[in-house]
């Protein structure tokens, strides 16, 4: 077991302790922010799926926790306490607005402190209403999950400090070329929104000429692939000249992605493409499409190239129907 990392089981509560190599306001950020909470408040290959905050007492806290196999575990909740940097509290027993849960598991609470390098010693519990549902917890994998968990928060809670830091800017790239996305003012927004709807992403770097002030470049990875945003376009026009293409396994994933990037103003097109809300084309392509037209004769391929012209979103059951008739 990681040596930052102790675990406590005292009457009906269970507790991790771990020190985070960040300082507080980097972690707070990473629990009180929903895209930041995303991205590291489950264990993988299990991820987040939604997060929906109203940050204070009484306020929502639901979440949507999505296995590697398509599994879903709702977890609607309310905040408890809210003191910035230093505690939260909150509870699957009541729903926003104190309306009692019928099936309440347990109240989960965090309590943060500095250390004398600068760093977190952060606490995170859980209280439970039984004996047995302790018990239950333990068998669910309370220490390897929270442990898991707890890691990532620390590895991004450090990348949240590095981008606040004075001075940041450095890329992180390996690579020698990346597409940038010119923006007018929302650079930092869209790559948080972008790392927040894929594995494999993260924020590299920000460069902020002013500590204080917006960002100018944020340099992040999509899925691996090295991206870049940067602040200062006054006119832009958006154009499908260039779009960002995503390969997605299954239709409930480009159910996901299609819908969380067309919400808030974004804007569906034809055939899988689409434009979010900051003006940038994405091609959503279930790798069935592809399989389908290159593995079938002409006839076959014609066939699923016509069902594809009907649709906005693709449908994968619409186009295996056009292939089998056309068999």
């Amino acid at each position: 077991m990681d040596k930052k990392v102790q675990f406590r089981n005292t009457d009906l509560n269970l507790e991790i302790e771990r020190i985070i190599e960040a300082p507080r306001s980097a972690v707070w950020r990473c629990w009180s922010e929903p895209d930041l909470l995303k991205q590291w408040f489950c264990p993988k290959p299990w991820k987040v799926a939604e997060a929906d905050f109203d940050l204070k007492p009484g306020g929502r806290m639901n979440v949507v926790m999505q296995g590697p196999e398509g599994e879903r575990v709702d977890m609607p909740g309310i905040w408890l306490e809210i003191v910035p940097d230093e505690r939260l509290a909150f509870t699957d027993a009541y729903r926003e607005g104190f309306v009692p849960a019928p099936n309440p598991f347990m109240t989960g609470y965090v309590i943060l402190s500095e250390t004398e390098d600068g760093h977190t010693r952060m606490i995170w519990g859980a209280r439970h209403k039984t004996e047995d549902d302790k018990k239950k917890h333990l068998e669910m994998g309370f220490e390897p999950g929270w442990t898991a968990a707890s890691a990532q928060l620390d590895e991004l809670a450090r990348t949240v400090a590095a981008d606040n830091a004075p001075g940041t800017g450095k890329p992180d790239f390996s690579a020698k070329t990346r597409p940038c996305f010119f923006l007018p003012e929302q650079a930092e927004e869209a790559a948080r929104f972008y790392v927040s709807l894929l594995p494999d992403s993260r924020i590299d770097s920000i460069v902020r000429p002013d500590p204080n002030g917006p960002a100018l470049v944020v340099e992040f990875s999509l899925a691996g692939t090295a991206y870049m945003t940067m602040n200062g376009n006054p006119n832009p026009v958006s154009s499908h000249l260039a779009s960002i293409s995503v390969l997605t396994d299954t239709q409930e994933e480009t159910d996901r992605l299609w819908h969380a990037l067309i919400a808030d103003g974004g804007e569906e097109g034809q055939c899988g493409w689409l434009k979010d809300r900051f003006g940038v084309h994405w091609q959503i392509v279930p790798k069935a499409l592809p399989r389908l037209i290159r593995s079938s004769g002409p006839q076959t391929a014609q066939r699923v190239f016509d069902a594809l012209m009907t649709m906005k979103k693709i449908d994968i059951a619409g186009l295996e129907d056009a292939a089998r008739l056309a068999a």
